[in-house]
């Protein structure tokens, strides 16, 4: 699996042992310049260069050749409908696999069909995934139909679309790093543990250009929104504030909480800052990104979450955590960093997992 973050790409191979998820390989690379911005890849040669040495550095490790790719997609503009339909049999049938198929594409091309009444026409949409809400057999509510038998089936999804310049590009760029596509997913779903979808939950990927966020409840994905305010914008601010290049920006980001920070701005100049005040320099955007977050989350659940997990590099911003809580008027030990619940499902006998990012 790739993630084509608007920093870096990250890959992962792994394999399933007894229905956890092995990791056995992780790599990372920085983009040597800004190739995406928000999430939407700008230069496609550049971030397909960075796609093929990761992918390259993982075959050296693992002594074989990665030829087909799992990719998730940021929702930057993305679209989300719901549909429902109903399959109704002459007489009791039993439920197989080809039947449900059929009726989740029955939902899902309703959903698709709303959202050609909404859009203006000149933009193409992709199908980019689908949760199913509910299942019904004969008027009677089931979280799987699977096995069973019954007479009319009803079927309601969430069904997401991202236009086709957001699609394009990322089938573009794996062509060019050699690779096919297996599957394409929203990030945030990708980043939501399965067996978590029961309760009322919230995930919010919080990258360095856009912040992906999922709602869940009953066993399902409800819902997913984005906000193009993300890590990048805390990296800007400290950038116009000391006359800095943007990865001397992020590496002070990343020291908040030292006592002195030793800088040099695009003059050449040496200068010495109290990690203090690099936390009060930052104070406002990080607040904006909560207060983001937070109008998101909302708007979207209806109402505060029972709990909210922050994955993705820009989660790891000291004091986010507390600020999102406060957005968000909920205890701060029901925002947590994701990572830590990973272990239910993945593990790994060489890379700490325990990680957000």
């Amino acid at each position: 699996a790739l993630d084509i973050g608007t920093r870096s790409i990250i890959g992962v191979v792994g394999r399933v042992e007894d229905e956890r998820f092995q990791v056995l390989a992780i790599e990372k690379e920085e983009h040597g310049k800004r190739a995406m911005l928000d999430g939407q890849i700008e230069d496609i040669a550049q971030v397909a260069k960075v796609a093929r040495r990761v992918t390259e550095r993982l075959e050296e490790k693992l002594g074989c050749t990665l030829e087909r790719v799992c990719v998730a997609a940021a929702g930057r503009a993305l679209r989300t409908e719901k549909g429902s339909y109903e399959l109704e049999f002459p007489e009791v049938t039993h439920v197989t696999n080809d039947s449900i198929g059929r009726l989740e594409s029955g939902a899902v091309a309703a959903a698709e069909a709303a959202l050609g009444l909404n859009q203006d026409g000149r933009r193409r949409f992709y199908l980019v995934g689908y949760t199913v809400s509910s299942y019904h057999l004969d008027h009677y509510p089931m979280t799987t139909l699977r096995g069973h038998n019954g007479q009319l089936l009803e079927a309601e999804v969430v069904a997401t679309f991202l236009p086709g310049e957001v699609v394009e590009s990322l089938y573009s760029v794996m062509e060019a790093a050699g690779l096919e596509v297996a599957s394409l997913t929203l990030e945030p779903i990708a980043a939501l543990p399965a067996d978590l979808r029961l309760l009322n939950l919230v995930l919010a990927d919080i990258g360095a250009g856009t912040s992906d966020i999922a709602v869940c409840r009953d066993g399902a994905v409800v819902g997913y929104t984005m906000a193009t305010i993300a890590g990048d914008e805390v990296t800007e601010e400290l950038m116009r504030r000391y006359l800095v290049p943007f990865t001397t920006a992020e590496r002070m980001k990343m020291q908040l909480r030292e006592q002195s920070v030793l800088y040099r701005d695009v003059l050449g100049l040496e200068h010495t800052v109290a990690g203090e005040q690099l936390q009060e320099v930052v104070r406002q955007p990080a607040q904006n990104l909560a207060q983001e977050i937070a109008q998101r989350v909302l708007s979207l659940n209806g109402a505060p979450p029972s709990a909210l997990f922050l994955a993705g590099g820009g989660s790891k911003l000291d004091g986010l955590r507390a600020l999102v809580a406060e957005a968000l008027e909920m205890d701060e030990n029901r925002v947590a960093l994701a990572g830590n619940n990973y272990e239910i499902s993945a593990f790994s006998d060489e890379d700490d997992l325990d990680d957000p990012e």
